[in-house]
């Protein structure tokens, strides 16, 4: 089955693209290393694609959306294509289904309307199971994660979890840091009667990376495997303090749709044949991985 898009390309915004200008197609862009020998593979299974809903049958394609600026999960390479881990577990669920996948981009705070209104399937964009989002959306859960604070390194204004008060700190819009993190985190700063937090929103956690480094930041709020990853591309930046202990995320798919059977039974599939535990170590997320799918309403 196919990964891509009906253009043949995966759908980008401008910003994106200039996102790409921006870091100059640095190391940011390029794939993790791999063994041919231990690129993951996946079988279909006449089980889960026989759950399909009709129309998706007859279609045979998944309308799949994520984010752009999250490397190592989902971003463009030079040509503008997304990859990443996301994107490689997204195709193999499309195999395990007998579908191709079209993925598209977008910003975070983008993907539910999209999905609400028809225009996307699907979403794996890193995406944490929330009470709000358990109202407009049913998930399948697919890995685990929690968030962290990236600092210049040496942290030179000494920002911790609780010591943001009066502090810059990026997020990206819609994320569960946006939302959740820092309104909680403001709540106490006013609690204290401290100087509020200038949080300040980007379309997608790399470009907040980016004004992290350029001083416009004194810190960011992200998941720490997208973090990581970012300071292992770039010496001037660590990873600080946990925000959150953590929680397991999902695919994410309109509340009552007729996938979320079928793909709790792909990943189930995945899991079971060894190829979800070899898509994690391909990116160094090995220590993330979840034994069961369940589905959560």
């Amino acid at each position: 089955m196919k990964l891509t898009t009906t253009s043949g390309r995966v759908a980008i915004s401008i910003a994106a693209l200039a996102f790409l200008g921006l870091t100059g197609c640095t190391s940011t862009s390029a794939a993790p290393e791999a063994d041919a020998a231990d690129e993951p593979s996946a079988l279909f299974d006449d089980d889960a694609a026989a759950l399909l809903p009709a129309d998706i049958a007859e279609a045979g394609v998944l309308q799949m959306v994520t984010t752009v600026g999250m490397a190592p999960l989902n971003y463009p390479d030079e040509a503008g294509d997304l990859q990443g881990f996301n994107i490689d577990l997204m195709g193999e669920l499309g195999e395990v289904l007998g579908l191709d996948v079209e993925v598209h981009g977008a910003s975070m705070d983008q993907i539910i309307p999209g999905i609400q209104s028809g225009r996307y399937d699907i979403t794996a964009s890193n995406m944490a199971i929330t009470e709000d989002r358990a109202l407009v959306l049913d998930f399948v859960q697919y890995y685990f994660a929690n968030s962290s604070l990236a600092t210049i390194k040496g942290n030179p204004d000494q920002v911790s979890p609780d010591a943001l008060c009066g502090m810059s700190v990026g997020v990206s819009n819609g994320s569960f840091q946006q939302t959740i993190v820092m309104p909680q985190k403001m709540e106490a700063c006013a609690e204290a009667g401290s100087e509020p937090i200038d949080v300040q929103s980007y379309s997608d956690q790399q470009k907040a990376v980016l004004a992290l480094d350029s001083g416009r930041l004194q810190a960011v709020a992200g998941d720490t495997p997208i973090l990581l990853y970012a300071a292992s591309k770039n010496d001037r930046i660590e990873v600080g303090e946990k925000l959150t202990n953590g929680s397991i995320l999902g695919i994410g798919m309109n509340e009552g749709s007729e996938l979320v059977e079928p793909i709790a039974a792909a990943m189930t599939h995945l899991i079971s044949s060894g190829t979800y535990e070899k898509t994690l170590d391909r990116y160094g997320l090995a220590d993330l991985g979840i034994e069961t799918a369940e589905i959560k309403k």
